[in-house]
């Protein structure tokens, strides 16, 4: 089916004006009809294009509409504007100028759509070059490419054979996940209905954002986010439009929905991701298991896991991974956790004196988790601290969650003698301790889960508070927390230069104004944390032992008095908790009064400022920023990770790629 470029004609796909495949390919059903197809006479009486094109389109013009399509068809004409080359020869396979790079970032962002707004396994794309065309296959690990092939010499060509297998193919062939179908119209009443009297408000406006829902017409606003019934074991749940989606093409690629149990009437958080198909990845359900068994406070429940299956039994696995000459790329299978805690964000703090009370709370789930359960998070960020609300009006309590444990490891698994597998993946860039951004070799530890609660702090004062930095506040955000350089030598990615020298300078990185003194005063005591404990390392062992450089030996072993004993301030959890008890009004006198007095004037936190800034995105909530075992990086995130296509078995911005054979994944 043509998309028809006319305004007029064309509905536009929610929040992507403008931005379509040239065509694409969709099933004849219920949903298309009424929302997909175009009758010939509105296309007659209302398109602009020319009536010789009215004619030889009729039949085949409709609106765009991702939640509805099987196949995108990218078409460029201009050799310049292609993403491919179309050549005989196989020595590259992709256009390095800025057009072609552009194409392929608009195919990457094209694909992503069709994944976030479907339940896919993998998304198959038809790329047409004038009289020559490539078949694309997408799934979580990466993308194939076919040779290019001719379509126009009258033989019974690939494109011939790719349209007949595609009709003959059943949904799940087609990359649809038989376990989401879609809801019937009484189970999403029933799911508007629990909206109206919701255990709390927050609830209650994710059912009708998840819904699309217009509350005074009564139906959804869009048609690009119907409601799916999932199965999870004996459970069926409704989930429709997610809280947040990764915009990853490959990895982990975390989405997370609320979901409606229709029989039991309660909802819960549903995350869908795909985990590495490996020995030594532990699946998150293990781990809130092991947090359960001994006691660890503030933290999810686990109500329900699942590997996804297909239809024969077998766990959905990607195909991809195996493609082109390096057959050692993870595979990664489809995984669903349920938790039982539908929860905020952590920038919905109300003020300063409660981001240092739910910051001590996480900080008191982590050390649980590491002193009662020896596990160590390593992905402490400020999308994986969530507020936990109960109550209506009035009776409202909010407590810290730490969450997002799926990157763990265990204290059994920790060799104190050993540098990382694999550098930079570990944690969320933004929120990495300086220390392990500058030294991507140096083993990972406590303290640097400690520092990035520091991180998490800084961060939000600068988000939403006025500081002597907002003045050039992106380019100070960006220089703190998004800094990296890629190191050629050892080809990895190294940062936190600026981290490193606000730890070790004299004062706190920002300053408030004077009408904010208690927090002022809380930045000094955060100060006066992290400062004596950067102070007391050996900062010339470290670079000498963890520096990525030519002369270092790769399995060089750390000297022992770099490892933790416990007696700087960051290697245990005690002096920053009491600075966060302190200031969120945890540590009271005898009288049961807080100790620190927050003035009344100083409980106020202004707008989101990054919004004025290219710094803007959108709410995170229950979700991690995860690809591999590592994490995707805020400062990529702000370039958008569609741009981090994978072709074959390259992962680039624009990235090498691998030819494969027409009928290899058909």
């Amino acid at each position: 089916m043509d998309v028809d470029d006319s305004r007029s004609v064309q509905s536009e796909p929610e929040g992507e004006a403008g931005d379509r495949p040239s065509g694409g390919v969709y099933a004849v059903n219920t949903r298309t009809k009424q929302f997909v197809a175009i009758s010939d006479a509105t296309l007659r009486k209302e398109s602009k294009i020319s009536d010789a094109d009215k004619d030889v389109r009729t039949g085949f013009v409709g609106h765009c509409s991702w939640a509805d399509l099987v196949v995108p068809i990218e078409v460029d004409v201009d050799r310049s504007y292609s993403a491919f080359t179309f050549s005989d020869k196989r020595d590259h396979l992709l256009i390095e100028t800025k057009r072609g790079r552009n194409s392929l970032e608009l195919l990457g962002h094209h694909v992503g759509h069709v994944f976030t707004h479907q339940h896919r396994t993998h998304v198959y794309v038809l790329y047409v070059f004038r009289h020559q065309a490539r078949i694309l296959y997408f799934d979580r690990a990466g993308c194939i490419v076919s040779e290019p092939f001719q379509y126009d010499n009258g033989t019974y060509t690939p494109l011939h054979r790719f349209f007949w297998r595609l009709v003959h193919m059943s949904n799940e062939e087609r990359g649809y996940d038989h376990s989401a179908v879609l809801a019937s119209e009484d189970e999403v009443k029933k799911m508007v209905e629990y909206a109206r009297d919701p255990p709390t408000e927050y609830i209650g406006e994710q059912i009708y954002r998840a819904l699309s829902w217009d509350s005074e017409k009564g139906a959804p606003r869009s048609t690009q986010w119907p409601v799916y019934k999932v199965t999870m074991g004996s459970r069926s749940l409704l989930i429709a439009r997610p809280i947040k989606s990764s915009h990853s093409l490959y990895g982990r690629c975390t989405r997370g929905y609320i979901a409606y149990d229709p029989k039991a009437r309660t909802v819960s958080f549903l995350k869908d991701c795909w985990r590495a198909d490996h020995p030594r990845a532990v699946a998150e359900h293990e781990v809130y298991k092991r947090l359960a068994a001994h006691g660890v406070s503030n933290i999810a429940t686990c109500e329900g896991s699942e590997d996804v299956l297909d239809s024969r039994g077998r766990w959905q696995v990607t195909k991809a991974h195996g493609a082109g000459d390096n057959k050692s790329r993870l595979a990664f299978g489809h995984y669903r956790i349920l938790l039982r805690e539908v929860c905020r964000p952590l920038i919905d703090f109300k003020d300063f004196r409660e981001l240092a009370s739910l910051l001590y709370d996480a900080m008191t789930a982590h050390e649980d988790a590491w002193c009662k359960a020896a596990v160590l998070h390593r992905d402490i960020s400020v999308n994986n601290i969530l507020i936990l609300e109960e109550g209506k009006g009035s009776n409202v309590r909010r407590r810290g969650i730490l969450n997002d444990w799926d990157v763990c490891k265990y204290r059994e698994e920790m060799d104190e003698s050993t540098t990382p597998r694999r550098p930079n993946l570990t944690g969320t860039w933004y929120f990495r301790s300086g220390l392990s951004l500058q030294y991507p070799y140096k083993p990972y530890r406590v303290s640097d889960d400690i520092e990035s609660f520091i991180h998490i702090y800084h961060y939000c004062i600068y988000r939403f508070q006025i500081t002597n930095a907002t003045h050039n506040l992106a380019n100070i955000i960006d220089a703190t927390y998004g800094d990296g350089e890629n190191d050629f030598i050892d080809g990895i990615t190294i940062g936190g230069s600026r981290k490193l020298l606000n730890m070790h300078t004299h004062r706190p990185p920002m300053k408030v104004s004077t009408d904010y003194p208690t927090l002022q005063d809380c930045l000094v005591a955060l100060y006066d944390v992290y400062h004596p404990h950067y102070m007391a390392i050996d900062m010339a062992s470290y670079g000498q032992l963890y520096s990525p450089n030519r002369g270092r030996m790769r399995n060089m072993r750390p000297v022992p008095e770099i490892i933790e004993d416990g007696t700087k301030p960051m290697d245990t959890h005690l002096k920053l908790k009491g600075v966060f008890s302190l200031y969120g009004g945890r540590y009271k006198d005898e009288l049961g009064n807080p100790i620190i007095v927050w003035e009344e004037d100083e409980l106020q936190k202004t707008e989101d400022l990054f919004e004025r800034t290219s710094l803007a995105e959108p709410t995170n909530t229950q979700l991690s920023s995860a690809v591999h075992e590592g994490f995707e990086d805020m400062k990529r995130e702000k370039e958008r990770a569609v741009k981090r296509l994978e072709v074959g078995g390259g992962s680039a911005t624009v990235p090498s790629a691998v030819d494969s054979d027409c009928d290899e994944w058909l």
